[in-house]
Formats: structure tokens, sequence, C-alpha cells
């Protein structure tokens, strides 16, 4: 019989009041089992699974309800689609909330799924309306303060740009709202003022801990990704030793979390790779390289818990150190990987290392066209380096036109730069200057030459009043060298004004500026990038030398780049059989042959005729020699010497051969390799050695040794 409704109810409401949510869900499944129509104990069994973070069997049980028709289709959508972002089905979500009811708490979750799929611009706007409606003070808002934050600190990661301000953040934020600012500025290149922010954000989350009664261990771990932040502004600080200090100690610690230990060993793997490697690039790393590279794998099972952001810079570095291995198929791999795993997300130096990467491989054109592609996406500031080795690549493959072309690509875009708005204004004019002098020794057209492009400066430098004098220092460089010296005394004698007014030391910021009154030194002394042997002074991450391999020499008869056939083919062939004697070397060193002596000397007549040498003996019966004759001796009467004569031999010279000190090989072949120095005794070696004499035993000495 059934037990009656309101028991099951009842036994809910105890379990509630305990906080027993398996009781609970367990009582609604029981209670279900006899009154299977009531949409009530279906509802609380759902509800009770998910409080109980078991979403699969919460949305069993809702699939079930809905299959009994107890509840409606577009019912509990809101809690399914909870349970389907728990459970990282984020497409799923979205479409059970369009049935739900629109309010705070599905654009809440809304918010968290577009968080989780990387799309921030509908994050940061769901968020920043979420903030406006909610109570200022309030623990909502706080939450959504947070949240907000993370947001804007995972978009600057994937955009490099940041719009925070630091100071305000500072002065009403918790901990938390510390952390998520500091990435952002990290992501945006501000160090130092991160560096400000996650010493304060450690601060208060240790103060606030302490204050709730928190353990030490919990306090740690929680403060460990506060201190792994920390540790990465360090290092963009150049702080080497103390980033590799601060890696350690977190290292050490027992409650750090699965995701910030491996991103931390991850950053130290790769601290001490780029530490040990030379200044050179394509130079094998000397310590740790295999040891790093597992470091540097992206953790399995941990995975999931690391962002795409921080997945892609682990792929970029394991490409990085393939590259200083010499690795460059498998960098090649990698960069390839990662441009079809993680798409939205640009690692700076990836164009860079894959230019170098075809440079090492041979393909200067694939490396001329990377190198053309990238100068074109970055920003000219940025992008000079990349115009300039394309430049370089494409004069070193003969192609003068293509070398033009780029360079004039990138003066069409720096023309529309202001000066005042760049980090280096003065690197930028000089830059830009050079280039300018270089495209007219290429392809001279009106209106290109260095005299255009330095009164150009000129006149973008006095825009800025007062204007820069560093940036005037340079301008004026630029019009010495254009032969425009009464432009360039102008701005040596402004400069100096502006420097001595800002109280600056203007003989040692504006050296040229002395050097200027007289005009020959002045010339001497400006060597800037307009000349055509600095302008393309080096490939980023590649030394000139190995640029000038490309360089195709006359009567060559092949393509820049690629080696001679023949010359591939002998080199080859050299290889293999390197490799083929270190291999015989390794296999004879672990099995000698059986007649192997490690004591035994090298003969000193085995250069000689076997018969000029003095321990030979004439063979034949009577002690006499065979007459000589052709390819088959003299002859023999049939059947003589088929068998007693080899016996007779053997017993007659045994006693002899035993006494022999340095007993002498009996073939031609004996001193193909002369005998290895004795090794120091061991127990292994003795036994082998007592072996080896108990097996040759009754072996004649003019028996053909094999090693």
């Amino acid at each position: 019989m059934a037990a009656p409704l309101e028991s099951y109810f009842s036994e809910i409401r105890e379990a509630l009041a305990g906080n027993d949510l398996a009781r609970a869900a367990k009582a609604a499944r029981a209670g279900l089992g006899d009154y299977p129509r009531d949409a009530e104990l279906a509802k609380i069994e759902v509800i009770a699974l998910i409080k109980m973070e078991k979403a699969t069997q919460a949305l069993d049980a809702l699939g079930r309800a809905r299959r009994a028709q107890l509840l409606p289709a577009s019912a509990m959508a809101f809690e399914a689609a909870y349970c389907h972002f728990a459970l990282g089905n984020y497409a799923e979500a979205r479409r059970s909330l369009e049935q739900a009811k629109a309010g705070r708490s599905a654009d809440l979750l809304l918010a968290q799924i577009a968080y989780k799929c990387e799309d921030y611009p509908e994050c940061i706007r769901l968020y920043e309306g979420l903030l406006a409606g909610a109570e200022h003070g309030g623990p909502e808002h706080d939450e959504i303060l947070i949240n907000l934050a993370a947001a804007r600190a995972a978009a600057a990661q994937a955009t490099g740009k940041a719009q925070t301000d630091p100071d305000a953040v500072a002065a009403e934020g918790g901990y938390e709202l510390l952390f998520n600012t500091a990435t952002e500025l990290l992501a945006c290149g501000k160090a130092q003022g991160a560096m400000v922010l996650l010493e304060k954000a450690a601060a208060r989350a240790r103060a606030a801990l302490e204050k709730d009664g928190w353990a030490g261990p919990d306090i740690q771990s929680e403060i460990g990704p506060i201190e792994a932040q920390r540790a990465v502004a360090l290092q963009a600080l150049k702080r080497t030793d103390d980033s590799r200090a601060a890696y350690a100690a977190l290292l050490a610690q027992a409650s750090l979390d699965g995701a910030t230990r491996a991103v931390v060993a991850h950053n130290a793997a790769a601290l001490a790779v780029q530490s040990s490697a030379p200044s050179g690039v394509g130079v094998s790393v000397s310590v740790g390289a295999n040891r790093a590279k597992r470091a540097l794998q992206i953790p399995g099972g941990r995975a999931g818990s690391l962002s795409r952001c921080q997945r892609s810079l682990m792929t970029y570095n394991m490409a990085v150190i393939q590259f200083l291995q010499q690795q460059y198929g498998a960098a090649r791999r990698t960069l390839g990987r990662l441009g079809r795993e993680y798409p939205g997300h640009s690692v700076a130096g990836a164009g860079a290392l894959s230019a170098a990467v075809s440079l090492r491989m041979g393909s200067a054109a694939k490396a001329l066209n990377e190198l053309s592609a990238l100068a074109r996406v970055q920003e000219p500031a940025d992008g000079i380096y990349a115009a300039l080795a394309a430049a370089q690549a494409a004069m070193l493959a003969g192609d003068a036109d293509r070398a033009a072309s780029v360079l004039r690509a990138w003066r069409d875009r720096a023309g529309g730069v202001a000066l005042a708005a760049l980090d280096d204004p003065c690197a930028f004019a000089r830059y830009y200057f050079g280039v300018c002098q270089l495209i007219s020794s290429l392809s001279p057209e009106p209106g290109t030459d260095g005299a255009d492009a330095a009164a150009r400066l000129c006149a973008e430098a006095y825009k800025q009043q007062p204007p820069d004098a560093a940036l005037l220092a340079a301008v004026g460089d630029c019009l010495v060298y254009a032969e425009d010296m009464a432009g360039a005394r102008t701005c040596y004698a402004d400069a100096a004004r502006g420097a001595a007014g800002g109280g600056a030391e203007a003989a040692s910021v504006f050296m040229s500026a002395v050097l200027a009154s007289d005009e020959s030194g002045a010339r001497l002394s400006a060597r800037l990038l307009g000349e055509r042997a600095q302008a393309p002074r080096g490939i980023p991450g590649i030394p000139s030398r190995a640029a000038r391999c490309l360089q195709p020499r006359p009567g060559a008869g092949h393509g820049a780049g690629r080696p001679a056939p023949g010359r591939t083919s002998a080199s080859s062939a050299a290889r293999r059989h390197k490799r083929y004697r270190a291999r015989r070397q390794r296999r004879l060193a672990r099995a000698p042959p059986k007649s192997y002596e490690p004591g035994r000397v090298p003969d000193g007549e085995r250069w000689l005729p076997l018969q000029q040498r003095s321990y030979y003996r004439p063979r034949g019966r009577g002690g006499k020699q065979r007459m000589p004759g052709g390819a088959q001796g003299s002859a023999t009467e049939a059947g003589a010497g088929l068998g007693g004569t080899g016996s007779a031999r053997i017993a007659g010279r045994a006693g002899k051969a035993a006494a022999a000190p340095s007993p002498g090989p009996s073939d031609a072949n004996d001193h193909a390799a002369p005998s290895a120095p004795a090794a120091p005794e061991s127990a292994g070696a003795a036994k082998g050695a007592r072996s080896s004499k108990g097996k040759s035993k009754g072996k004649s000495k003019g028996k053909k040794s094999s090693w």
C-alpha cells in the first residue's frame, strides 16, 4: 500500500531543514514512484540535484518529467540552461535560455556563457547593463564588478588594449578586483602599474582572509594566483632573478591548485630556456632542453581549466624551444597548430618566428611573403622591423622592385602617423627618413628623396608646442644627412634651448649638436639608417651571417637559399656514413668479439706482407716453403693434405702459441682496427676476460680474428 503523499513532503521538509539534499532528492524520487503524476515532486528532485552539482542527473530527471508530461517543454528552461552550462554545452544552454523568461538571472547566465565562449565584447556589454541596474554597495554589485573586471582583463589579453583607470580601482576595490585589473594592465604592457596593484591585492587578500578565520594553507592557496601573476610582472620588467625565485617558491608550495601550478611550471621552464640560450639564434639549448620541453607541454588533464589565451602562449613557447633546438620542421608544425586551434588569439612574435623558420629551412620566397604580410597588418611603429626584414630578403633574392614595393607600402602608411602619439618618436623619425632614402636609391621617383622626408619630419616635430627636444635633435640629424645645414642648426638650437629649459643636460643628450659646428664632421657623425647597407640591418631573430647565406653566388646554377644538388647528395652520403660508423662503434662497445682482449698490443709489422714478418714460419711438410705458383699454388697429389696436415699443425704449434707474448694476426684483415687500451679492472670485466680465455682453448695462433 502506497504511503500518503503528505508523508513524502514531510520527509522532504525535514531533509531540507537539516541541509540534507541527498535525502530530499531520494524522498522526491520515491514519492514519484507512488505518485507519478505529481509535478511538485519532480521539481523538487531537479532542484535538489542541481544544488548537489549533479547536472547530468538533473537533466535526466527533467527529461523524465517532460516525457511524462508532468512539465511543459518550456518549464524549468532556466534550470536546464544552467545544467548545460555546468556541463560545458554552451550552445544548448543558449537554446534553453531562448525559452526561459527574460530577467536578470538569464542575463547573468548569458554573460557567463559569453565569457566561456570568449565573446568578450558581448560579455562586457551584458555586465555593464547589469551593473547599471544593481544597487551600489550591495553584494550583487560587487560580484558583477569583479566579473566585469575579469571580462575586461580577458579582452585585454586577446587584443592588447586596456581602458581601466588603475588609481580609481585601487581606491575602492577588493583583492579580486585588484587582481583582475592588474591582469588587464599586464596584458597591455604596463608591468609597473600591474606590480603595484598586485602587491596591494596580496596584502588586502591576506588581511581579509585572516579576518574571516581562514587557515594558513587555504590563505596561501587563495593568494597563489596573485603571487604567480606578480612573478609574470617581474619577468616583464626584466627582473629575471627575482622572477625565477618567485616561480621556485610557488612550485614548492603544496597548496597551489592544479591550473596555477601548470602555468607556473610552464613559465619557469620558458624562463630557464631563455636564460640558458645564447645570443645567437639556431644553436642548441645547452641545459635542460628536453626537460623544459616536457614542462612546456600543455597539461592534458588540466587543459580545460586553462584559457585559450594561455594555451596559445604555451603552444608558441613550444615552437620557440623547438626553433632554438634547430628542430625547424617541428617548429613549423607547432606554429601551424597554433594557427588552426587558436585563430582568434594573435601571439606577438609568431609571424617573425614563422619567417625565421622559413629562412632556416631554405624557403626564402615564403619568408619574404610572411614578412611582407606582417609589415602590412602591424602598426607602422611595430611593422618597420618586418618591412626592413622583407626588403633585405628581397634584395638577397635579387628582386629590388619587390624590396622597393614593400618599403613604399610601409612609407605610405607611416605618413599619416602623428609623431606626438608614439612612444618613441625619435626612433620612428630616423626609421622613416632611412626608409625614404632607401626607396630613392632603389627606384628614384619625384617626392621620395631624403630632403622631402626630412622636411616633413621637421614640420611634424614643430606641430607639438613646445616641441620635444629629443625629437628636434633626431630631426636635426636627418636634416644634416639631407644636407640642409640651415634647418639642422635651427633644430639643434631649439633642441638645446628646450633641454636647458627642462633641466636636462644638453651636452649628454645632444652630442650631435656639438659636432654640427663642422659640416664635414656632422656628415660623418649622422650615420642613420638611410644608408643602403645599414637600412635592412637584420631580420628579427636571425643573425646577419645567416641571412647572407641566402645570397645567390655567381655561377652556382641554383636558386637563392638552395644548395647545389651534387653537394646535397654528397653531404647526405657523408652524414649517413658518419652515422653508420657511430652505430658500429656503439655496437662493438656493447658486444665485443670473442677473441677481443683489452690488453692486446697492436702488431707493429701488420703493414708488411706476411712472408716478410719476423714471426713468419713457412707452411708445408718439413718446414719447406711452397713453390711459387699461380693463384692455385703448387700442384699436389690427389687426396693429400685433406685432413691430417691441419691437425698436426695445431698440435705442433700449441705450446708456442700459448707462450707468445704478442700473437700476430694471420690474415691481412686483422689490422682493420688497432686494439683498444686496457680498461680499468672491475668485477664484470674480469669475469668476461676469464670466459673469453676459456672458450678460446684449443684454437691456433693463426686463427682468423673477427675484431
